[in-house]
């Protein structure tokens, strides 16, 4: 097999480490339109495969040069940013090569990604919207739960991380440009009444969300998201399902700081002139921010992300928290990366396992959820990113007879 990775930042360094495990690459192409942080990851890759690996520039808003890079590639993961989603998936479509992503732009955007289904099946190709830790193993938690039961009320999709940070600043365990886009964001939800619907403004409807130990609770905020715009329709509604919403737990002084980035103007992807020189405002405070890759051995505790699924089993009230944890300086001191962004690194890399394996056939645009549960999880604990189940129980209330 031939697999690509465009975009080598954080997470897709993961991907590429992972991958080069695996027996059946034959190549590995690293594309980025800055290739410095991709030669270097190939250097320590070569050393670790016999698989050929080759650095690419590309520029991810030129579609012409996507396809060139990617004739006679079988999977492709597009690593960063969201914006290119769509030029990626063009030039998959010309070479009838597999996608991958890992986050879209807007729920709107992941819906008109969700369009190309018939375009994806023509081609032969499997297109897989938004597959790494969340959305993504949190999308298949959910179907796992789902799956478990004869009724659903409710699925509700968490992140929380309990760490402290060895930097003096504002900072993201992911994307900086991602973080500021969907906390400011009007949140996304579902019911079954309305569909997709939203929130009317950012950081609504604060909870405290009791996280398995050694996290606990954390204050939760519903953030716009992925999950929220496919759950209920795709593996929800047909089991009763009545809402669907994402929350991600948020410290006090992220909240404060994105706020006043929202205040100030300064999320704006518009072109200002300053003293006459044109600058992107949103650039300058991701300019500013530290890159993931960079907080690599500076964060101090425990990630998890997980699904609760809420209905009936067996004529009981059943809840299941389905949810992966893992602690950063465990991970760094096994990989070299924070947590978060080899959690986000790992899914797409078993998605690739499956393909190689036959285990994944299906040809269209998906999101992660329509992936049979049990050989993706099988696969994930295989590559050392555990999981776990937690339930809980109880009676249905019964009508009085009399």
């Amino acid at each position: 097999m031939k697999a690509a990775v465009l975009g080598v930042g954080g997470v897709g360094q993961v991907f590429a480490s992972e991958i080069v495990k695996a027996d059946y690459l034959d190549q590995l192409l690293l594309g980025d339109i800055i290739t410095e942080g991709a030669e270097k990851l190939a250097g320590k890759l070569r050393r670790k495969t016999k698989a050929e690996i080759v650095v690419k520039k590309i520029d991810a808003g030129k579609v012409d040069e996507i396809e060139e890079a990617l004739r006679d590639i079988d999977v492709v993961l597009h690593a960063g940013l969201p914006a290119f989603n769509f030029n990626i998936m063009e030039a998959c479509a010309r070479t009838k090569t597999n996608y991958i992503d890992m986050a879209c732009a807007s729920p709107q955007g992941l819906k008109e990604q969700l369009q190309w289904n018939g375009r994806f099946k023509a081609a032969g190709i499997l297109g897989i919207m938004g597959l790494g830790c969340d959305p993504g193993f949190s999308n298949i938690a959910a179907r796992y739960a789902v799956d478990q039961m004869d009724q659903v009320d409710e699925i509700l999709i968490r992140d929380g991380d309990n760490s402290k940070i060895d930097y003096e600043g504002f900072c993201s365990l992911f994307s900086p440009q991602t973080a500021i886009e969907e906390c400011l964001a009007k949140p996304n939800y579902w019911t079954a009444d309305k569909g997709l619907a939203f929130f009317s403004k950012p950081f609504a409807n604060k909870e405290t969300f009791e996280f398995p130990e050694p996290i606990g609770p954390l204050e939760c905020y519903s953030v716009e998201h992925e999950e929220a715009t496919t759950l209920g329709d795709t593996i929800g509604k047909a089991k009763g399902c009545k809402y669907v919403d994402f929350k991600y737990a948020l410290a006090p002084e992220f909240v404060n700081t994105v706020k006043a980035i929202g205040y100030l103007g300064l999320d704006s992807d518009k072109d200002i002139n300053i003293k006459g020189t044109k600058v992107v405002p949103k650039d300058v405070v991701v300019a500013n921010m530290p890159k993931p890759t960079e907080l690599a051995g500076k964060v101090h505790g425990y990630s998890c992300i997980g699904a609760v699924v809420k209905g009936i089993k067996e004529d009981k009230k059943k809840e299941l928290f389905v949810y992966t944890m893992a602690n950063h300086d465990e991970i760094y001191e096994k990989t070299g990366y924070q947590a978060t962004v080899w959690q986000t690194g790992l899914p797409p890399a078993v998605a690739v396992d499956l393909l190689a394996q036959g285990k994944l056939q299906a040809k269209g645009c998906i999101p992660p959820e329509l992936i049979d549960p049990v050989p993706f999880l099988t696969r994930l604990k295989e590559r050392g990113m555990y999981w776990d189940v937690i339930e809980k129980t109880s009676p249905v209330p019964q009508m009085a007879t009399v």
